[in-house]
């Protein structure tokens, strides 16, 4: 297997632990303070309605980024195929910011883009996947 896409499987299971823990605090705190809204502050109270629904999905993607790493591990197409859109999907957000005339945006596009294109035009993983 390509050292790349080992690199690669861990640092997506890192990410998707740290999501799925960041979205479970960021839950609990979110519904505190939108229960806490109910009482005091309509202010409080959207706010706590937004983080719960960035904690939901947060911890959708660390669920994703899981299953891709050990989709990774295993060589599933399936994986490649995961992993290549995750990597297409993280590069909207800079390239808007970019657009938006945010030009710190740029360090954004760099990971992303090296694993798109890694994921593409190396030889060695595309057999490993079974694409060449």
């Amino acid at each position: 297997m390509p050292t790349g896409i080992v690199i690669l499987g861990v640092l997506l299971l890192i990410s998707g632990i740290w999501g799925i823990l960041w979205g479970l605090g960021l839950g609990a705190f979110g519904g505190l303070s939108w229960l806490t809204g109910v009482f005091f502050s309509d202010s409080m109270q959207s706010w706590g309605g937004t983080a719960v629904g960035a904690a939901m999905w947060s911890v959708f993607v660390g669920i994703v980024q899981i299953i891709t790493a050990f989709g990774l591990f295993a060589r599933q197409r399936w994986a490649w195929l995961l992993a290549l859109i995750g990597a297409a999907c993280a590069l909207i957000g800079p390239v808007i910011g970019l657009l938006n005339g945010h030009l710190l945006s740029l360090f954004g596009l760099i990971i992303p883009a090296l694993i798109f294109f890694y994921l593409l035009r190396d030889d060695d993983v595309q057999q490993a996947f079974g694409r060449a």
